[in-house]
Parts: structure tokens; sequence; C-alpha cells
């Protein structure tokens, strides 16, 4: 678990829940189209365009980590421990973006409430003369001064 120095526990404890709220209304199919939740709020607009960008770069991990704040939290599996900072995330989508394989992103659904900004997926790693490795899972993205500061996903079992 990654704790934010001087973060107050309410504080955080509301973000966790408004995360899990908004996490299991996307899983459930129960949260507006994105369409609905982006048309109101530009900085929360905003938000969702740094994370669809980021998405968008995942085929070139340096520019990807453009999009991260310095000191990021980043967990591209649950079970996972956090990789931190932009050059180890980069190092990291390296090490599965090898020659060969490329991963395609279709985004479902995206919600946004302030910082937070959840989005559910399917994406798929396809690597030449294997199945493809199909990952429906749930995104969710902290943006703060127009970086990504903490990313989660959650497969959506």
């Amino acid at each position: 678990m990654t704790q934010r120095i001087g973060s107050s526990q309410g504080h955080r404890s509301a973000t966790v829940a408004l995360v899990a709220f908004a996490a299991l209304g996307l899983m459930f199919g129960l949260a507006p189209r994105a369409e609905a939740d982006v048309a109101g709020n530009k900085t929360e607009r905003a938000n969702v365009k740094v994370v669809d960008d980021f998405i968008a770069a995942w085929s070139d991990p340096d520019k990807a980590a453009t999009f991260l704040a310095p000191e990021a939290s980043v967990r591209m599996e649950e079970d996972k421990p956090a990789i931190v900072g932009q050059k180890a995330v980069a190092d990291a989508f390296k090490g599965f973006m090898k020659p060969g394989v490329t991963l395609h992103v279709k985004t479902l659904r995206t919600t946004v409430h302030g910082p937070v900004v959840l989005n559910k997926r399917v994406d798929t790693l396809k690597t030449k003369d294997q199945p493809d490795q199909v990952f429906p899972v749930v995104g969710v993205f902290v943006v703060k001064n127009g970086k990504i500061v903490e990313w989660t996903d959650y497969l959506d079992k």
C-alpha cells in the first residue's frame, strides 16, 4: 500500500470510498456513459484527456511516462507492488512491449469525479503466432496538476 505523507486519514478514506463506489458502478454497468460525465467541468475534462493521451502513448513507453508525475505510483496489476517513478514505469512498459508485441486498447466507458478518472477497458496483447491475451480491466487514475500521480488497473472478472 502506498501511503502519502501529510495526507489526512479522513480525506484518504473518502477518496478510497469514492473510488470503490465508482469502480463498482463501472464494473456493473451502472455508471453513466462517458459523454455525460465528461461534459461538466473543465478540469475534469482535462483530467480525462491526460488519461486518454497517456493510454494512446502506451506503444511508446518513454512518451507515455511524460504523462506521469515524477513520483507517480503505478500498479498495472492490482495484486503486484506499485512501480514508482517515470523511469521505472517506462522500463516496466518496455519489459512487455517487446518487438512483435502490440497492445490494442478499447475504452468502453469513462467516468470522472474531480481528480479521479475511471475507465472500463479491454486491453488486448497481441504476439505474433500466439493467441491474443485479452484483459478486461477497470483503470483508476488520479490526476493532479495535469499529471497522473496514481494509477491502478483492476481485472474486471
